[in-house]
């Protein structure tokens, strides 16, 4: 005979959305041993916008930032 599902607590689902909720770009891993939650796991990425970044990798001034490519022209082209 097959055993009765357990329900999720409403703190574990306020757990799991939480965790949801608090990222902006990554990923939320939960862990289930014997059809239980037992862990909760969040990796959050930070993304930059490469058209902001030179080459090695500092942040430069969008108003002066060549959008297209990426490159470090200056509004008049040169």
């Amino acid at each position: 005979m097959a055993k009765p599902r357990e329900v999720m607590s409403p703190e574990l689902l306020n757990q799991i959305a939480e965790a949801i909720q608090s990222i902006r770009f990554g990923s939320v891993q939960i862990t289930i041993h014997n059809s239980r939650v037992v862990q909760i796991e969040k990796a959050e990425k930070v993304r930059f916008d490469r058209a902001h970044l030179t080459p090695g990798g500092v942040f430069e001034d969008s108003s002066r930032t060549d959008r297209t490519t990426g490159g470090s022209r200056t509004q008049n082209g040169s």
